[in-house]
């Protein structure tokens, strides 16, 4: 399996991994609004490649942190699709790693995610409301908004609520 950072000519492929990946068009409509949204940027998109075939996709785009005293550069990973025949085998572990690893790289200080606790603890995040890091909305479950810290020390020094892109704004997608 190739991770890689996806190409701009890919846009179709990727939108039609996570299509297939879901079974349903919301995601891919997700995506594209996010890659077209300036308030998104500077986003990170990879993608994992399988014999010239795209496996999966994660979307990292630009947050907030509002009501910090201290400056800090977060990302959200939001969403990442695996296809079907790839699914459990690694290739959504691997796409937030590679994702992590390149963000790390950039400085970026904490990836958020919304999503299943048990799935997600295993790729390094904890639940975030315990460290003061808040979503925009209220959660429900609580421990599903997760966070990943990318530099050490920072994790419990730094507090505020997350402001996304005005892509993701809307509340519907805050629903675990």
């Amino acid at each position: 399996m190739l991770f890689r950072e996806a190409k701009s000519t890919e846009l179709d492929a990727v939108l039609h991994t996570h299509k297939r990946a879901f079974g349903q068009d919301d995601e891919a409509i997700l995506v594209d609004s996010l890659l077209r949204d300036p308030s998104a940027q500077p986003f990170l998109s990879v993608v994992a490649e399988s014999e010239g075939e795209l496996a999966g996709h994660a979307l990292f785009t630009s947050l907030t942190l509002v009501g910090s005293q201290t400056p800090t550069s977060c990302s959200i990973l939001a969403p990442l699709a695996v296809l079907p025949k790839y699914q459990r085998s690694g290739v959504g572990r691997g796409l937030i790693e590679f994702g992590c690893k390149l963000l790390a790289e950039r400085n970026i200080d904490f990836v958020f995610v919304l999503g299943d606790p048990q799935y997600y603890t295993r790729c390094g995040f904890t639940p975030a409301v315990a460290y003061g890091l808040h979503a925009p909305y209220a959660i429900e479950p609580e421990d599903a908004w997760m966070v990943r810290p990318l530099r050490q020390q920072v994790l419990g020094n730094v507090h505020g609520t997350v402001r996304c892109a005005q892509a993701l704004a809307a509340e519907q997608y805050w629903r675990e």
